[in-house]
């Protein structure tokens, strides 16, 4: 058979939609990496601060009792990635050693948590290690990120609307005062145009107007992050802020809850503008269960 130009350019063509339906049908499972999710990365050492390799990292989340497993590698480190944000329980044995059980660590949203564990030389014996009052830093990225918890989103009452006013309180976010185009906080001076809103890892950006296209219920909302440089490629979208939510899902026990917010002129204090306006008493009642 014999190519002719007319060939080769439908070749060409061909292959190139070929790579771009391929890219297309793999982008969602990348971009979703760490949208939903947290890593926890740490080292496995003995009482000398000696590696130990092929020791197993077992994470237990609290909520679900769903495990996620590890091994360490040739110089005694591990990798968890893509964990349901949560509180776990962290594990690790190895031949000749006890076993060590950190307990209360807590995985956050779009973070990579460190997480070393020590092991004593023993083969009887668990210990058992509290990490509910650390701060585990993420010192793997540059990347500045600022992570609300379920709790901070019920007590903090700048939330009671919208979660997306808790990112005021965070350095470098400010609200764009009317300036600009979009709706929404201002990241580094930028403005509301540039960011980029997602929940679940799944676009939220109104189109029409750049901005949020729907706002989450502050109740149904389990974890909030703003991301404001350094994060990477898979965000994308936005040189700005980066806004994530996840939802709040099922456990192993049953739960509910049940809230009033109330604004009241009669005990809250009210400003000249506000008297001026004549400022009315608001309330917020509702409830859920799962």
């Amino acid at each position: 058979m014999i190519f002719t130009s007319r060939h080769l350019r439908a070749l060409l063509i061909g292959a190139a939609l070929s790579v771009g339906l391929a890219a297309v049908t793999l982008a969602p499972q990348i971009a979703l990496a760490q949208a939903v999710s947290g890593d926890i990365t740490g080292v496995v050492t003995d009482a000398s601060k000696a590696m130990v390799t092929r020791a197993n990292v077992v994470a237990t989340n609290v909520a679900t009792g769903i495990v996620y497993t590890a091994v360490t590698d040739g110089v005694g480190e591990y990798h968890l990635f893509n964990l349901p944000p949560g509180t776990y329980n962290i594990s690790a044995s190895a031949p000749g050693f006890s076993k060590s059980v950190l307990t209360g660590f807590a995985v956050e949203l779009n973070k990579v948590s460190t997480a070393d564990i020590t092991l004593r030389v023993s083969a009887n014996e668990t210990v058992e290690v509290s990490a509910a009052a650390g701060v585990a830093l993420d010192t793997t990225t540059a990347q500045v990120e600022t992570s609300f918890s379920a709790e901070q989103l019920t007590e903090l009452p700048a939330a009671a609307n919208n979660v997306l006013n808790l990112s005021l309180m965070t350095a470098g976010v400010s609200s764009s005062g009317g300036m600009g185009q979009g709706t929404g906080p201002a990241v580094g001076g930028q403005r509301p145009t540039d960011n980029n809103y997602m929940v679940e890892g799944i676009d939220n950006n109104d189109k029409s107007v750049p901005g949020p296209l729907l706002n989450v219920p502050s109740d149904a909302v389990s974890e909030f992050t703003t991301l404001q440089n350094q994060f990477s490629a898979e965000y994308g979208h936005s040189n700005g802020g980066q806004f994530n939510q996840i939802i709040k899902s099922g456990t192993n026990s049953f739960h509910g809850l049940a809230y009033e917010y109330s604004q009241n002129r009669n005990y809250n204090a009210v400003d000249a503008f506000q008297a001026a306006h004549n400022v009315q008493n608001k309330a917020q009642i509702g409830r859920a269960h799962v």
